[in-house]
């Protein structure tokens, strides 16, 4: 598994010059001579990647792409569940080496109504073991991948009354409902981290009468207590612009503050990668 960081140089892109992309270093390959396993990136936090792997569905891998070190995990009972997500106890400990890693596993039953979370494992790195999170239901269902900030998972989430942000404490091993900036008119959502401090949203929304893309930034930096504010970063309007597949197919984002920028990546059926700008004039 050959993996690169690419450097994308946006300055000067306001004054009609093109962005250029550049190799910046080629990682370590994993130590384990298993390395070619790897399947997908699932879950990353802290500069640490949670991947599967391609012959066994049940064992995750944890890879740390700068050292080359890897941490094999076997899922409790050889289960493989649908979805997992990397955090850590957020205990205000700088140094990483002292921080205390899980991983929460979770599925979804289907009922007569709608899916709903089902079942809960949280493996803990300090114990190297995994076990049952009973009673923790947040009583909605996941409808964006997970992000991780300050060893915090978050996602867009809903259910039959309402849409919010859905947060898992790694620390209390509870779940949260935070507020969005909307309610109705969307049609996909993304989430993003702005430099490990606030989280980003996209908002998709291409129904009869708008096609417009929303970037929603939360106003100050994540606070532990406090529920979520949010401003609206960027509005890009899709009738002055070509509207293609790329443009649907979101995979990630990232927002530059400072310089009013949202470079987005799109996946068209996992072989054609595409990369967007948009910027405020």
């Amino acid at each position: 598994m050959n993996t690169l960081i690419h450097s994308i140089n946006l300055r000067g892109i306001q004054n009609s010059f093109d962005p250029s992309i550049g190799v910046e270093v080629k990682l370590n390959k994993l130590t384990d001579p298993e390395h070619d396993k790897i399947r997908v990136i699932i879950s990353h936090c802290d500069g640490l990647l949670l991947c599967t792997t391609k012959e066994n569905s049940s064992r995750l891998v944890v890879w740390n792409p700068c050292t080359g070190q890897t941490r094999w995990i076997q899922s409790n009972n050889g289960m493989f569940m649908n979805n997992y997500v990397l955090g850590y106890v957020n205990n205000n400990n700088i140094n990483k080496s002292c921080r205390s890693y899980k991983i929460l596993a979770y599925d979804y039953l289907l009922t007569s109504l709608a899916y709903s979370l089902a079942k809960f494992e949280i493996y803990e790195f300090n114990s190297d073991s995994w076990r049952i999170l009973d009673e923790i239901s947040p009583d909605c269902f996941r409808r964006s991948n997970g992000v991780t900030l300050k060893g915090n998972a978050y996602w867009f989430a809903s259910n039959i009354e309402s849409k919010s942000i859905l947060k898992f404490d790694f620390t209390t091993e509870r779940f949260r409902r935070l507020s969005l900036p909307f309610q109705n008119n969307y049609q996909s959502v993304f989430l993003s981290v702005v430099r490990e401090e606030k989280l980003a949203l996209i908002q998709q929304r291409f129904d009869t009468d708008s096609l417009k893309m929303n970037i929603w930034v939360t106003k100050t930096k994540i606070d532990e207590d406090k529920d979520l504010s949010w401003s609206n970063f960027l509005v890009v309007d899709f009738g002055k612009f070509p509207l293609t597949s790329e443009t649907l197919s979101f995979m990630s984002f990232l927002v530059d503050e400072e310089n009013k920028m949202v470079v987005c990546s799109s996946e068209i059926g996992h072989i054609e990668k595409n990369i967007r700008i948009y910027f405020a004039k």
